[in-house]
């Protein structure tokens, strides 16, 4: 379909700026340390990529209960589909895409998608002010291949 088709290209096109954002924050901060760990990688995408990108670290970071491969990064007001009103979750395949490059880039293999989710009953928004209240929040789920939880669980027992 023509939504699947538009999702592709806007992930596509997020995949290389990943790269990029990854490349000018390594350049920045001059360390030499690479993240060799999922949950350190994954801290510094949701804070140090997202503050970059924009403005504000990611509203929260959680493992799925369900799929032990599997984590999520919550954004109540996402940048590229705030003033979306169909699809936001389309407009938000731009952003798994950058998250996807990051993770590609610095050796995490993964799958990232977009999904909207409703806002629950007495759920903090934390959000840019002036921007309209939204009733969703973006969520991008994070699987990660088989080789990257092989080599994260090998890692953990040194």
């Amino acid at each position: 379909s023509s939504i699947s088709e538009l999702e592709q290209r806007l992930s596509r096109s997020g995949y290389g700026v990943g790269f990029k954002v990854l490349e000018l924050l390594a350049y920045r901060s001059r360390e030499t340390k690479r993240e060799t760990r999922i949950m350190s990688i994954l801290q510094f995408v949701s804070s140090a990529v997202w503050k970059s990108l924009f403005g504000k670290p990611a509203d929260s970071l959680e493992r799925s209960i369900d799929h032990a491969d599997e984590y999520m990064i919550f954004d109540y007001n996402p940048i590229t589909s705030n003033f979306v009103s169909v699809h936001q979750s389309s407009a938000d395949a731009y952003i798994s895409g950058i998250i996807a490059g990051v993770l590609e880039g610095a050796g995490f293999s993964a799958r990232v998608s977009a999904h909207t989710v409703q806002v629950e009953e007495g759920e903090a928004r934390n959000g840019f002010v002036g921007l309209p209240s939204r009733k969703d929040k973006a969520v991008f789920l994070v699987k990660f291949a088989e080789k990257v939880l092989v080599r994260d669980a090998s890692l953990a027992n040194r």
